[in-house]
C-alpha cells in the first residue's frame, strides 16, 4: 500500500514559515513587515484563524485599522468565538469611533466569559462617549471590585460621576487617583478642576505648588497627556502652561507617521483662495457653532471652499443645519481613526485645516499631528497655546496675544486688526422682563457673574464681596452650573461677611431667555486669570457693561479684547484694586452706569464688535497672508495685525 504527502501539508508549511517570519517582525516592532508575512500565511492556509488572528494584531498596530477589523471578524468566522480575535474587534471599533458597533463588540468578549477589568474598561469608555453614563459607572464597578487599585478604572469612574452632575463624587475618584498615584498630573488637574466646579477651594495652594513641582520636574515634551484645558484657570506661571500643553500634543502625537509633505509645486498659488479644513467636535448648539456660523457664510459667499469635518454628534440643531449648509462639504470622521481621517483631509485636497478644538473634549489632535494639511492652524476653542509643534499658526489680536507674549506660545501668531472673537447680529434680542421673574430684587445693584463656576477663585470671590460691603443694595448673580455648589458659595459669603441671603442663583433657561434675563443685570463682573468669552459678548450684546481685570495669558485677555471692540477699553483693569474701584464707582454713580448701558444699546448694530462683514473681510486677509507666505516657500512667522 503506497502512502504520500498529504496534499495539505504543503500550504500548511508555508503558512507556518510565513508566520513564523511574522513573529520575529513582531518582535522587532515592524508591525507593517509582520502585517505582510501573516497576511503571506493567510494566503497559504486561509482556514487557520491564528494566522488571521495575528495578522489583525498586526494591521492594528501599524495603525491600518479598517484592515485589523476585517481579519478579526475573518478568524471570528472560522472560530466563533475567539477571544483574542474578538478582542481585536472590540478594539479596532473603539479606535475608529464606531463607538455603538464597539459596545457591541465588547458586549459580545465578555458574553464569551472574559470578564476580565481592562476590556471592561475600554467597554465603559465607549458606553461614557455614547452618553449612556449611568451603565459605563455600573460596569466601572464591576471591575474595580475586581481589581481595585485599576487606576484607569477611578479616573473614568470620575468622568462617569462628572457627566451625571456628581461633582463632588468625581472628585472622589481623582483623589483615589492620586492616592495610587501621588505623581499624576493628569489626576491633580482634573481634581483641581471638579473642585473648582462648585467652587470648593480647599487645598487650592497646596494644589498650586505640587502643578508647579510637577510641570518643573517634568522633562521638555512631557510624554504624557497633563489635562492642560484645566491648568488655565489657574494662576500658573506661563512656561508651566506651555509646558502642559505641549506634553498633551506631544502624547497625541506618539507612534504617528506623517503623510508625506505637500511640496509648492503641487499646491502653491499665491493668488489663489486656500481650500479651507475645518475640524470640530462642536457642530451643533454650542457658542463655537454660534460665534462662527456667519464668518462661514461670509467666507462661501466670498468664494472660499469650505470642508467642514466634525467630530461630534449630530444634535439635530438648526444651527447645526445652518453651519452644515454653509460649507462645500461637511464629513463625518466619527467613524475614521485619525490616520483615516488625515488621510481623508489630503484627498479633499484641503490646504489650510483650522483646529477648533486645542485641549478640549471630543478633540482630535491626533488627526493633526499626521500634517495633513499644508498649513495648520489653531483659532478660538482653546485660548492659549497648544503646545503642538504641528501646529503653525494661532489667530489671535494685539490684545490677547500681543507679540511682546510671544515666547509663550508654540505656533507663530497670527494677528487680527481688532478681536479675534468672531460674532454677529444673530443673538437674540432682550425681550421685556421683570426682576421679580429672575429672583433678583427690585431696586439692587446686580453684579451678574455668569462664567463657569471653574473660573471664580478666591481672589475673584474676595473682590466681590468686598463690593458687596461697600454697596449694601448690592446682589451677586451667579450661574447655577450645577446643584452642588449652592453650600460652599453661601460658605465662603459667610466666612467673608456676607450674608448668604445675598447670592442669587441662576438656573438654567433657553436661549432666548437666557438673554431677557441677562438683561436685568446691572454690570457683568469678570473672573481671572480665565475671563468671560463668549459670555462677555453676551453681556455687551444683552447691554450690560463688562468690568474684567486682564493678565499676561490669552484666556486672561479675552474680555479686554472684546471690551476693545465694543469701544469700551476702559472697562479692563490691570490690577484687583482698580478692579474693585471701577466696579464700586458704577454702583454709586447710577447716572455713570446709565450712560454705559444707553451707549451699548444704542450701538449695538453698529459696534465693530458685532460687524460679521468686517470680520470676515479681514479674517479672510489674514488666511491669504499666510498662504502666500507657504507659496512663496516661506516658512511660518509672526504675521502682526497691519498698523
Amino acid at each position: 500500500m503506497r502512502t504520500g504527502r498529504n496534499p495539505l501539508d504543503a500550504p500548511r508549511n508555508a503558512g507556518h514559515r510565513h508566520w513564523h517570519t511574522g513573529v520575529a517582525l513582531a518582535g522587532r516592532s515592524d508591525w507593517s513587515g509582520a502585517a505582510s508575512a501573516f497576511d503571506r500565511a493567510t494566503r497559504a492556509a486561509p482556514q487557520d484563524a491564528l494566522y488571521w488572528v495575528n495578522l489583525a494584531h498586526a494591521q492594528r498596530r501599524a495603525g491600518a485599522h479598517e484592515l485589523a477589523l476585517t481579519a478579526a471578524r475573518r478568524a471570528l468566522q472560522l472560530e466563533p468565538a475567539h477571544v483574542l480575535a474578538l478582542q481585536l474587534q472590540a478594539q479596532c471599533l473603539s479606535e475608529l469611533h464606531r463607538y455603538a458597533e464597539a459596545v457591541q463588540a465588547w458586549t459580545a468578549l465578555e458574553e464569551a466569559g472574559v470578564r476580565e477589568p481592562e476590556p471592561m474598561l475600554q467597554h465603559a469608555s465607549m458606553l461614557q462617549a455614547l452618553g449612556r453614563h449611568r451603565e459605563a459607572m455600573e460596569l466601572l464597578l464591576q471591575a474595580l471590585s475586581l481589581k481595585p487599585d485599576l487606576v484607569r478604572g477611578h479616573a473614568l469612574l470620575a468622568d462617569a460621576c462628572r457627566d451625571q452632575g456628581l461633582k463632588r463624587e468625581a472628585a472622589e475618584c481623582m483623589k483615589t487617583v492620586l492616592a495610587l498615584e501621588p505623581d499624576n498630573l493628569e489626576a491633580l488637574s482634573h481634581l483641581s478642576y471638579e473642585k473648582r466646579q462648585v467652587c470648593d477651594w480647599s487645598d487650592l495652594g497646596a494644589d498650586l505648588e505640587r502643578f508647579g513641582e510637577l510641570l518643573a520636574m517634568a522633562p521638555h515634551g512631557l510624554a504624557r497627556i497633563a489635562a492642560a484645558f484645566g491648568l488655565l484657570s489657574l494662576p500658573l506661571a506661563p512656561d508651566l502652561q506651555l509646558a502642559a500643553a505641549r506634553g498633551e500634543s506631544l502624547a497625541h502625537a506618539v507612534g504617528v507617521v506623517p503623510l508625506p509633505p505637500v511640496t509648492v509645486a503641487e499646491r502653491g498659488s499665491a493668488d489663489r483662495r486656500p481650500r479651507l479644513g475645518w475640524l470640530s467636535y462642536d457642530f451643533r448648539e454650542h457658542p463655537v457653532s454660534q460665534l462662527i456660523v456667519e464668518l462661514l457664510e461670509s467666507l462661501a459667499a466670498a468664494g472660499f471652499e469650505l470642508v467642514l469635518y466634525s467630530a461630534g454628534p449630530d444634535d439635530g440643531s438648526p444651527l447645526r443645519a445652518r453651519v452644515a449648509a454653509a460649507a462645500t462639504a461637511f464629513v463625518d470622521i466619527r467613524g475614521l481613526s485619525d490616520r483615516q481621517a488625515a488621510e481623508r483631509v489630503r484627498a479633499d485636497g484641503v490646504d489650510l485645516l483650522i483646529d477648533l478644538m486645542g485641549h478640549t473634549r471630543g478633540h482630535r489632535m491626533a488627526v493633526f499631528a499626521h500634517r495633513p494639511a499644508p498649513l495648520q492652524v489653531a483659532f478660538l476653542g482653546y485660548p492659549a497655546s497648544t503646545g503642538a509643534p504641528y501646529l503653525d499658526y494661532l489667530i489671535g489680536d494685539a490684545d490677547v496675544t500681543p507679540l511682546e507674549l510671544a515666547p509663550l506660545y508654540s505656533e507663530k501668531l497670527a494677528q487680527l486688526p481688532l478681536c479675534f472673537q468672531p460674532n454677529g447680529r444673530w443673538r437674540p434680542l432682550p425681550q421685556p422682563m421683570a426682576r421679580a421673574e429672575a429672583g433678583l430684587p427690585e431696586g439692587a445693584f446686580v453684579m451678574c457673574a455668569f462664567n463657569h463656576t471653574y473660573k471664580i477663585l478666591p481672589a475673584a470671590f474676595d473682590a466681590w464681596c468686598r463690593v458687596l460691603h461697600a454697596v449694601p443694595h448690592a446682589v451677586l448673580w451667579l450661574k447655577e452650573t450645577n446643584g452642588q455648589l449652592h453650600d460652599n458659595v453661601r460658605r465662603e459669603a459667610q466666612r467673608r461677611g456676607v450674608d448668604a441671603a445675598r447670592i442669587v442663583f441662576a438656573p438654567v433657561v433657553s436661549y432666548g431667555a437666557h438673554f431677557s434675563r441677562l438683561a436685568l443685570a446691572d454690570i457683568f463682573v469678570d473672573t481671572w486669570p480665565y475671563n468671560a468669552h463668549t459670555t462677555a459678548s453676551d453681556a455687551l450684546w444683552a447691554g450690560v457693561p463688562v468690568v474684567t481685570l486682564f493678565g499676561n495669558s490669552f484666556a486672561s485677555r479675552v474680555a479686554a479684547s472684546v471690551l476693545n471692540a465694543a469701544g469700551l477699553p476702559e472697562l479692563a483693569m490691570a490690577t484687583e484694586a482698580d478692579y474693585v474701584d471701577a466696579i464700586t464707582t458704577l454702583a454709586l454713580d447710577r447716572a455713570l452706569l446709565a450712560g454705559y448701558r444707553h451707549q451699548l444699546v444704542e450701538k449695538r448694530l453698529t459696534l465693530p464688535l458685532f460687524d460679521s462683514a468686517r470680520y470676515s473681510a479681514e479674517f479672510a486677509t489674514l488666511l491669504q497672508r499666510m498662504w502666500q507666505r507657504w507659496s512663496a516657500g516661506l516658512p511660518a512667522e509672526h504675521l502682526p495685525a497691519p498698523g
